[in-house]
């Protein structure tokens, strides 16, 4: 009887253990589906029905002669710009700013993420606002591989060209060499191993976190659309190399100019820099210190200065 006991006792001491040792269920996050229902509660901006999805998009300003239009990067939408946009607005400059596909209340195609495709999604765009003249052209991040294609396909609709910490610098090949389609399994491995930490890992943009509290959490909004994973390793799957394009900007005399955190980890200028004077050769570089991968937002005072005072007005 005793003996008995025992066995109970380390069955239930095991049984107590297992749940620790086993891996926690898996849960989808991305429960949020972008259809009709889904736009009509947006009370911000405007939607508009372009050949690929519906774009989301912020436009103010509209009289104005001179317009800035702001491309963001790999993950975060629109209101990365938050400080940039407000600024140019009170400004009374024409200030648009949109989401990407995949990205924040625009559409999420099941197409191949590829440059070509936002790229096209911009002109579109501009194009339905009936945008005809130049425009201030600004990059962050990964959109700087955007607004690279972007203009060197349309060189007359940009005024000036404004990279921020910009991606798109590096050597790569020119075509993916393996396959740019998105299984299944990599969007489940992706969501297992990544999400739990994403929304924090946005934190590390910044030099200094501490002022941008609240912002990790405001991302856990945007991991919850169906297809915003799918849409992310889309993208990295199908990057080419920009050099080409990049040449062509330089040919074609459109003033250039690149914004940088001093202490950018995202992509570090330094891994950078020697494409970039090489491809861009005219362009006017302004590191800005006591900032990351978002200069803007840490640093928005002097960045603002530096854009409207030095660029936009053309001193």
């Amino acid at each position: 009887m005793k003996t008995l006991h025992l066995f109970a006792f380390a069955f239930l001491l095991l049984a107590g253990c297992a749940p620790k040792e086993q891996k926690a269920a898996f849960t989808d996050l991305e429960t949020i589906v972008k259809d009709d229902d889904f736009r009509a509660a947006i009370k911000t901006g405007n939607f508009v029905k372009l050949s690929d999805g519906y774009t989301y998009y912020e436009y103010e300003n509209r009289q104005s002669d001179t317009i800035l239009v702001m491309v963001h990067g790999f993950s975060v939408p629109s209101y990365i710009w938050d400080s940039t946009y407000y600024a140019a607005i009170k400004k009374g400059y024409g200030a648009l700013r949109y989401d990407t596909y995949g990205r924040g209340f625009s559409d999420n195609p099941d197409v191949n993420y590829e440059v070509p495709l936002f790229a096209r999604q911009l002109k579109e765009l501009l194009d339905s606002l009936h945008i005809i003249k130049p425009v201030n052209l600004l990059g962050l991040s990964d959109g700087g591989r955007t607004i690279t294609v972007f203009t060197a396909q349309y060189p007359e609709r940009v005024k000036n060209l404004i990279y921020v910490d910009a991606a798109g610098f590096n050597t790569m090949e020119s075509t993916p060499t393996a396959s740019t389609a998105v299984t299944e399994e990599e969007i489940k491995a992706f969501k297992q191993e990544r999400y739990p930490t994403m929304a924090k890992g946005q934190l590390g943009d910044f030099y200094d976190s501490l002022p941008f509290r609240g912002w990790d959490t405001k991302y856990q909004e945007v991991m919850r659309y169906k297809g915003f994973v799918r849409a992310l390793i889309s993208t990295q799957k199908n990057r080419v190399d920009l050099a080409a394009e990049q040449r062509k900007i330089a040919a074609s005399g459109i003033p250039t100019f690149a914004i940088w955190g001093e202490h950018d980890t995202v992509v570090k200028l330094s891994d950078v820099s020697a494409n970039l004077m090489e491809r861009l050769p005219a362009i006017r570089l302004t590191v800005i210190q006591k900032a990351g991968h978002l200069p803007h937002m840490e640093q928005a005072r002097e960045f603002n200065t530096l854009l409207f005072d030095n660029i936009v007005s053309g001193k």
